[in-house]
């Protein structure tokens, strides 16, 4: 009797623990947006977007703008002005703006997302394109709340390879990978909220470069991050019928990229990139059926020079967002270890080879 009587009480007191620290929606301010910027005098600006849960409040987002020292300060400053106790638990977003990315050790202000296991690192890091609070303060009325609005936006703009989509979780790795640079979402406001493509940092972290969507995925076809959709629409090199330009569009889900490493007074790295593609749009008179392979060929000759341009912008910068430096380890371990804390300037000095090759597995229900 004696031992049911305490097995009951275990079973209670276990069921209990998870209500012992337990808060009211009502009694939490959820940062759902955390903006960081630099003021015109380079003071560190913090913002947070958070809903409303009061059914008295006729507007439901709390928009509140800080300047302080660190992130975890600012948090003490927003208790003074907002209604509940803030939590960084549901954030879904983090936009920095790039002022504050082009600064020496500005990845030292989201230490607190790291350190503090209450917050999450799920968190979408997104790079802004002129002052924070354009985005932060902008109210779209043919748009649900904004924490929404832009989270999904960077959700579906990388199903569709437009720009890369960087956690939290994935920027620490990134960051601290010395055989890679980071990249993440980029956005502008203008009248609207867009994405404009990614952009790349050095290996301090620091904004390098910007490339637009249509680099973008051929930065994912390098990475070998070939999931969700790479619709394409270019100029083929084709010479018929008087015309300069012959625009053609392809869709591919089957995507296969392999690289192989060798040294020589410097790396070089061959990349084979193998797609089947399916025409979805064809703007210029072609026998497709017929010369299938003179379309393959001129597909994969204006996809190479698309490859070779973004390459040369990168090593240009010295950066590699490609992740080559961490084939050059896995394979060539010993020559890598003496570059490994310059791999940028190394990298700059590397042979890059991409070949394509393109099958055309369809071309639409008509000829």
């Amino acid at each position: 009797m004696k031992r049911k009587l305490l097995l009951c009480l275990s079973l209670v007191a276990m069921m209990m623990t998870g209500c012992v620290d337990q808060m009211n929606v009502e009694d939490v301010t959820l940062t759902l947006i955390l903006g960081l910027d630099l003021d015109e005098e380079d003071h560190l600006v913090v913002y947070m977007s958070s809903p409303v849960f009061n059914k008295e409040a006729k507007v439901k987002e709390e928009k509140v703008e800080v300047k302080a020292v660190t992130v975890r300060d600012s948090r003490e400053l927003f208790d003074t002005t907002v209604m509940a106790l803030t939590s960084g638990s549901k954030t879904q977003l983090i936009l920095i703006g790039k002022k504050l990315l082009k600064r020496k050790n500005w990845i030292d202000y989201i230490d607190a997302y790291y350190r503090d296991p209450k917050n999450t690192v799920t968190t979408r890091v997104v790079a802004v394109d002129g002052p924070v609070s354009e985005v932060i303060f902008y109210r779209p009325q043919d748009k649900p709340r904004l924490p929404l609005y832009l989270a999904n936006l960077v959700d579906t703009a990388s199903r569709r390879n437009v720009t890369v989509k960087t956690s939290l979780q994935e920027f620490h790795e990134e960051t601290t990978e010395k055989g890679m640079t980071a990249s993440i979402t980029e956005m502008k406001k203008t009248d609207k909220i867009m994405l404009t493509g990614t952009a790349l940092l050095d290996n301090q972290s620091r904004y390098k470069l910007s490339i637009t969507p249509k680099e973008n995925k051929l930065l994912r076809i390098l990475q070998n991050k070939t999931k969700g959709d790479f619709p394409f629409t270019i100029s083929v090199p084709l010479k018929s019928n008087g015309r300069d330009k012959h625009w053609l569009s392809f869709g591919t889900s089957n995507i296969k990229v392999k690289t192989k490493v060798k040294y020589d007074n410097h790396f070089i790295f061959d990349t084979n990139v193998k797609m089947r593609i399916a025409i979805t749009e064809r703007l210029f008179p072609f026998n497709v059926r017929k010369d299938t392979a003179k379309l393959q060929k001129s597909i994969e000759t204006k996809l190479q020079k698309d490859f070779e341009r973004l390459i040369k912008k990168t090593q240009t910068a010295s950066i590699d967002p490609f992740g080559f430096g961490i084939y050059a380890r896995a394979y060539s371990y010993p020559e890598w270890k003496k570059v490994q804390n310059q791999w940028g300037k190394a990298f700059s000095k590397a042979d890059i080879n991409v070949k394509v090759s393109v099958t055309i597995g369809g071309m639409g229900t008509i000829k």
